[in-house]
């Protein structure tokens, strides 16, 4: 059977152009070492570094404390009671 078109992977799903091999034996194996090294290789651009991390996390955790003092009139980062609609006492355990 002729077949009037062919199959591709579209550019924009090739994630490492070096993981591109020339079609052949599907019995050969490849060494442990090559493949560990293909996926740290290929993972190494997509780790964030920890000011990213930091920086990220910074801004969710601002809008949490946001919300707590909003919803409960109180400082968790001072300790401090504020007003509103909460009265709060100290207690001493």
């Amino acid at each position: 059977m002729c077949r009037g078109t062919r199959e591709s992977t579209p550019c924009n799903l090739i994630r490492d152009p070096e993981s591109i091999r020339t079609p052949g034996s599907t019995t050969r194996r490849t060494s442990s070492t090559e493949t560990n090294k293909r996926v740290h290789d290929s993972m190494r651009g997509q780790l964030p570094t920890a000011h990213e991390m930091d920086e990220f996390f910074s801004i969710a955790e601002e809008e949490q404390q946001r919300q707590f003092i909003e919803k409960y009139n109180f400082d968790p980062v001072n300790d401090k009671p504020l007003r509103g609609r909460y009265e709060w006492e100290k207690l001493n355990p």
